[in-house]
């Protein structure tokens, strides 16, 4: 659904848009983009190249920073989803690769380890259980399973090849990444005024290093994992700077089955089922605060926010880290949130209108638009009537609003 949070205090528009991103794992990226396609093929006069502030968090990172460096939809769609080798080498592959010198490093450690533990156990055996054992022992994992510097070096290559730079101070948008400090546990912002002398492609590592998965990333002495730890969205970076509008992207929603439903619940789909589901509740619990707080904090502010339906059960069965069927999927989360636009169109109508946009009624009323598409602009030719159709349904929806 689309949740629509309008200015509590509407003024007359700044006309300063802004777009933040959640994060998701693969799963969660790919999902954002068939939204964001959808949002820009269903607004007219707007592309999501052309907004003023970009947040981006973990998955949604890699978005923000391309959007926010001139990357069109239609060529992230190419690079990302279609594997369009023209463009740049994309292999999933590549961000799955093993952390071999992290392994080789702890596999040095463990026998000196377990002797010092299998000492101290021997002096008191009585004493010491095997939680301690594990906690001793835990020391020669390695930090992270896979290593995600040729995740930066590819989002570098992007940026430096099909965007404008890799250099927050040399953007004309304002980009900002949210990751951890691991060691604090605070927020870490990299953009204009914050870290900014770093480079995008190493912020956006540091953001979606996803503790358990990838090593924490090393950024000037201090070590930086997925920002989605404290922050779902961080969309006050970007209302902070007098956003107006700001459209934003949740691909992470706990999964609520109906009641009558004859399916098996959730705890028999065992551990990674409700570790799942546990996550998505953290997230969208800790979403929905924030939103709550922005009414009172950014009066002035609309927010239109996309997320997939609670009970969408083909999205929840989907491995959030896996890279297969991504067309799919993306094409699936266009046909979401067209669905969710053409629903919610008479709420959605005045929040625009406030900022001189306007939904584009008559792709709405296509049956069959699909993202393929909206990559080709295909569309059917208007005749009059459609047109005076298109105008009389805008009128009605004017006059029920007002």
């Amino acid at each position: 659904m689309i949740t629509i949070k309008p200015a509590a205090d509407p003024v007359s528009s700044n006309h300063k848009f802004g777009l933040a991103l959640a994060g998701g794992g693969p799963l969660g990226g790919f999902y954002e983009l068939g939204a964001l396609c959808a949002l820009e093929d269903h607004i007219e006069d707007i592309s999501m190249n052309d907004l003023d502030i970009y947040v981006g968090v973990s998955s949604g990172a890699f978005l923000a920073a391309g959007l926010a460096n001139g990357i069109s939809l239609r060529k992230m769609v190419q690079i990302f989803i279609f594997d369009n080798q023209s463009l740049t080498p994309f292999n999933p592959d590549h961000f799955l690769q093993p952390a071999y010198r992290d392994y080789i490093v702890n596999l040095a450690k463990s026998p000196k380890l377990l002797t010092k533990t299998l000492l101290e156990w021997a002096k008191n055996p009585l004493k010491m259980g095997i939680v301690d054992l594990l906690e001793n022992l835990g020391t020669a994992l390695p930090t992270g399973v896979f290593n995600n510097k040729k995740l930066e070096h590819f989002l570098q290559s992007i940026l430096t090849k099909h965007g404008q730079s890799n250099d927050f101070r040399e953007l004309d948008k304002q980009l900002y990444i949210v990751a951890c400090e691991l060691n604090t546990g605070k927020i870490a912002g990299f953009g204009i005024g914050m870290n900014e002398d770093v480079p995008i492609s190493k912020a956006v590592q540091a953001s979606s290093a996803l503790p358990g998965l990838y090593a924490p990333v090393n950024i000037n002495g201090k070590y930086y994992v997925d920002g989605a730890l404290r922050r779902t969205m961080n969309a006050s970076a970007a209302l902070k700077q007098d956003t107006q509008l700001l459209f934003a992207v949740n691909p992470i929603v706990p999964f609520s089955r109906a009641p009558e439903s004859t399916k098996k619940g959730l705890e028999s789909g065992g551990l990674p089922m409700v570790l799942s589901q546990t996550f998505r509740s953290i997230v969208q619990s800790r979403l929905k605060s924030g939103l709550d707080k922005y009414e009172s904090l950014y009066p002035k502010a609309d927010i239109l926010l996309a997320e997939p339906d609670a009970d969408d059960e083909r999205l929840f069965a989907s491995n959030l880290f896996s890279y297969s069927h991504r067309d799919e999927l993306c094409d699936y989360a266009y046909q979401v949130t067209r669905q969710h636009l053409q629903k919610q169109q008479k709420q959605i109508t005045p929040i625009l209108k406030r900022h001189g946009l306007r939904l584009d009624l008559r792709k709405l009323k296509i049956k069959q638009r699909c993202l393929h598409d909206y990559m080709t602009d295909t569309q059917p030719v208007y005749g009059w009537r459609e047109r005076l159709d298109e105008s009389l349904t805008e009128l009605e929806h004017n006059i029920k609003a007002g």
